[in-house]
């Protein structure tokens, strides 16, 4: 398959600091590939290179003939258009072209001859160029772009000025999912997105034509989209075959593998030289010096290199809670006249790992801020138990005092030296250079790991987690997740990180309209019961359609010239369309028991041990891909039958 870009010994310094060295990477067309690493790895400045928005120093990037590359705009720079004019900008070439066809209409209605062949030639040139941009579903594009993002009808015709941050990038995104790019670039698509705007986005890339290169945090993205893996670190970068968990368990073993290496050839090492020493005078001097030859012209291994990251210690509570941790009776709450939500309830119990889910805007954080006493119900009541201390990570991280410095933030809120407190400071990546800044000046990923310090410290039972995984890398994400693994109180936490929930949580509490209902089990396990109950009902809805009367016989109505098959007919058609959804029902359990087989053999070691090509990994991912591509579609399609035999 032809590559639609290549790049070879990319570097890139800013001032004396090396940026990356000698990159090499290739996109195939259609490929879909992740670009991971540490935060500061350098992976947005990558992106930019190869778009051709900053200089590189040395190295070259070359773009397939007639290719382009869309980028994932971080800032709207909107002036006063309305949202839907803002993102149909966009087609501003191909309103050129629509307007270009207009004139050569007029033409051709006034001329003849060769003139007119000449017209009707370029006519049809300009028409199959306007086609091909879109032209012709352009605004229906776009409004079903802005749809599955979560804009209303009514937002359609507001300024962009008036949207908030997180809807801006929605709008950015929009503007570059309308049109059909050979590349796209993708730089943390997923932020300010809630969990039904990922999927929508998650469906429409998995259908997109174009190659994509995604840098993102959001693990369960990474592993629904992409089958390739770009590792970034050291300035370096290595192409891995495979989804994330894939290249997380090949960088494992690759990093276990060289380990082992490492530490055979020390001992080697340190065996030779005790030999030398021993032996360099005497009866045995002609072979120490032999291998002293040896170990000078001996290669030496450098030492692996391993993720500088956090060390939370290990998880501690001051005192075990009661049964009972938290009571949430009848509560409601708003901020005008109208309520957020009201009538509430629900029960937490020690030890529960609980998520809270449900759409930006519904009121979970708000919830949260019930919970630790931040605010007062409208109605109903919160209640903790009588031995619950409550430790709470606000995403806002309003708990750290913006004019003190990282160091006097930890010893004037703790019992600790200024020794102790830089110790603990240095295992959450604060070293010298940082704890004399402000908190004001930090970015967002230092207060994070500033507020995840102060939650260890806290040694609460009943941690509250309001979006912790936000600005974190996902080293750190992994690094929080077994800490919280070992946690021995009860954890309730709002997330869109769904591999952060699949990891935790044995609940899922989801926030909907009618009050707070509860799933057991993570959110695999929450989707797939959601999915069932959607089918379920759909079918219930079909027999209840098909049933009016409670005879098992519909009714058909007479008209003059009715065409209606004959009744007979019609219980063909039924019948027909019973034993397509019952096909299709069983299509739909052989896939998704196909797409777990195919997820556990790629997270199986002996996948990558037995074929060192990679044929087999690329086997799975393409097979799964496939899987995961026709799974929607037949969902549709028994939704398609089942709507049939309503109207039947």
């Amino acid at each position: 398959m032809a590559f639609v870009l290549e790049a070879e010994q990319l570097t890139k310094y800013f001032g004396s600091s090396r940026i990356f060295a000698d990159i090499r990477l290739s996109i195939r067309e259609g490929e879909r590939a992740g670009l991971v690493g540490a935060n500061g790895a350098g992976k947005t400045t990558l992106l930019n290179c190869l778009a051709g928005r900053e200089s590189i120093d040395a190295g070259m990037v070359k773009l397939a003939p007639f290719a382009s590359i869309g980028f994932l705009e971080q800032s709207q720079d909107s002036g006063e258009d309305t949202l839907l004019s803002f993102v149909m900008a966009v087609f501003s070439d191909v309103f050129a072209q629509r307007e270009r066809l207009g004139e050569l209409e007029m033409a051709m209605s006034k001329a003849e001859g060769r003139e007119l062949e000449d017209i009707l030639s370029e006519y049809g040139n300009e028409r199959e160029a306007y086609e091909r941009a879109g032209g012709f579903s352009a605004e229906t594009q776009v409004r079903r772009v802005l749809s599955g993002l979560g804009f209303r009808e009514d937002q359609i015709n507001r300024p962009v000025a008036s949207f908030s941050g997180g809807e801006k990038t929605r709008i950015g995104l929009a503007r570059l999912l309308v049109r059909e790019f050979p590349l796209l670039f993708l730089d943390e698509p997923t932020n300010h997105l809630d969990l039904d705007s990922v999927e929508w986005l998650e469906g429409f890339l998995m259908d997109y034509p174009g190659a994509l290169l995604i840098i993102s945090h959001d693990r369960y993205f990474l592993d629904k989209i992409t089958e390739t893996t770009f590792d970034m670190e050291d300035g370096g970068l290595k192409r891995y075959p495979g989804s994330y968990s894939a290249y997380a368990f090949q960088k494992s073993e690759e990093i276990k593998a060289q380990t082992r290496a490492y530490e055979k050839q020390q001992k080697e090492i340190s065996e030779t030289e005790a030999y030398i020493l021993r032996y360099k005078s005497g009866i045995k001097a002609k072979q120490a010096r032999g291998r002293q030859s040896i170990l000078n012209r001996m290669e030496r291994l450098d030492k692996p290199s391993r993720q500088r990251g956090m060390n939370m210690g290990k998880a501690e509570v001051l005192l075990k809670a009661g049964e009972k941790v938290l009571t949430i009776d009848g509560l409601g709450y708003g901020y005008t006249d109208e309520h957020l939500f009201s009538g509430i309830s629900a029960e937490i119990r020690d030890g529960e790992k609980v998520a809270l889910l449900g759409p930006n805007g519904a009121g979970k954080t708000t919830i949260l801020k019930l919970i630790t006493g931040r605010l007062k119900p409208g109605i109903g009541g919160v209640y903790l138990g009588p031995s619950v201390k409550p430790a709470y990570f606000d995403q806002e991280h309003q708990n750290l005092e913006p004019g003190h410095t990282v160091l006097q933030e930890i010893v004037y809120s703790y019992d600790l030296t200024v020794e102790e407190a830089k110790t603990l400071l240095a295992r959450f990546l604060f070293f010298a250079e940082d704890i004399d800044k402000s908190i004001s000046s930090l970015s967002g990923g230092e207060r994070g790991r500033l507020s995840l310090l102060k939650l260890t410290l806290e040694k609460g039972n009943f941690l509250i987690l309001d979006e912790p995984t936000n600005h974190l890398d996902i080293y750190a994400r992994e690094i929080m997740e077994d800490y919280l693994s070992d946690y021995p109180g009860t954890l309730l936490m709002v997330s869109h990180d769904r591999y952060f929930i699949d990891r935790l949580a044995d609940r899922v509490l989801e926030l909907t309209a009618g009050g707070l209902v509860s799933y057991p089990g993570n959110y695999s396990e929450y989707r797939e019961r959601k999915e069932r109950a959607r089918l379920i009902g759909l079918r219930e809805k079909s027999e209840e359609k098909t049933d009016k009367d409670g005879s098992g016989k519909t009714t058909a109505v007479s008209r003059p010239n009715d065409k209606r098959p004959s009744k007979q007919g019609d219980r063909f058609n039924r019948a027909r369309l019973r034993q397509r959804l019952q096909a299709l029902e069983e299509e739909i359990n052989r896939l998704e028991r196909q797409e777990t087989d195919t997820i556990e053999a790629l997270g199986d070691p002996d996948t990558y041990g037995k074929d060192d090509s990679g044929g087999l990994p690329r086997e799975l991912n393409e097979k799964l891909k496939a899987i995961q591509a026709r799974l929607p579609e037949a969902y549709r399609e028994w939704e398609e039958a089942g709507r049939e035999l309503e109207e039947e």
